[in-house]
């Protein structure tokens, strides 16, 4: 064998362990999964513990599920590309893929109702009874808030006009801001008020289901490869077909099903598009 053979082979056979090294420590590293927080860290953990283990022993890989302090934080983290796969609100998944090229891989189903919700011993007679009074968001920055407020619009009741809005601490507190009598009624969406404790929900009335917006879509970071965003769709199609980890998630998290998030779906939320960017604009 030459001298430059016997390079040439040297030099291939360096390319090709150093790619493979670089491989093993792509593998070594967590798989990681952001979740919008809607919800407490410690119930969205516990939601999504059964997708979490379920990748891990697919992919065979470490998996780790991570969320953020609010939607602002989360969705800066999401853009920055700090996640592998984000499983976020639709509103915010349309602005992800449009400004940064996030891929679409499933969306959960049902959709999510929008619900009005009062206290039972200070019930409503209608809609025009939140004139002059205060509304509670969940969070003002949702799909289910931005369509909340269309809805009031249409009623001819304007925000910061009619009537006042304020932020609730954490979502799960709406139902006790209702309760204390600081606002009249609380805007939020049905998993939210599911996950409101019973002692506090039984004390709660749905006043009106005012819409049905989609429900969370799940993202691949664009960073990742064609082939590796191919699996993920295969993993989570699977996962959601009757394993004992998609049952499981589906009876935590109250979704039934994972489906193809098409491309119709992600273009008719370009109207919600502009409202969504300078809701993030604000912490929260």
């Amino acid at each position: 064998m030459s001298y430059l053979l016997r390079r040439r082979t040297v030099c291939l056979g360096t390319l090709l362990s150093g790619l493979a090294l670089r491989a093993a420590k792509a593998q070594s590293r967590p798989l990681e999964i952001g979740v919008l927080p809607n919800l407490s860290a410690r119930v969205l953990l516990a939601q999504y513990e059964p997708m979490r283990a379920y990748l891990a022993r697919v992919m065979d890989r470490p998996v780790q599920i991570s969320t953020a302090p609010n939607w602002t934080t989360f969705h800066r983290r999401t853009v920055d590309f700090h996640y592998d796969i984000v499983v976020t609100a639709a509103n915010l998944a349309r602005v992800a893929q449009i400004d940064f090229g996030f891929v679409p891989l499933v969306r959960c189903v049902p959709d999510i109702q929008g619900l009005l919700v009062v206290a039972k011993e200070r019930p409503m007679a209608s809609v025009g009874d939140l004139r002059g009074r205060t509304l509670v968001l969940s969070n003002r920055q949702s799909l289910v808030s931005l369509r909340g407020m269309r809805w009031l619009a249409a009623a001819r009741l304007r925000q910061g006009t009619d009537f006042k809005t304020m932020d609730a601490p954490t979502d799960d507190s709406t139902g006790n801001v209702v309760l204390r009598g600081d606002a009249v009624a609380a805007m939020l969406s049905g998993g939210e008020f599911r996950a409101i404790p019973e002692a506090i929900r039984g004390r709660l009335a749905i006043f009106e289901k005012f819409a049905d917006v989609p429900g969370f879509v799940v993202m691949a970071n664009p960073r990742r490869s064609a082939d590796e965003i191919r699996r993920f769709v295969l993993h989570l199609e699977r996962f959601a077909a009757g394993t004992d980890e998609g049952r499981a998630f589906f009876a935590a998290s109250g979704f039934t099903d994972l489906r193809p998030a098409e491309q119709a779906l992600m273009q008719s939320l370009d109207s919600d598009v502009e409202a969504t960017r300078q809701g993030l604009l604000r912490p929260g």
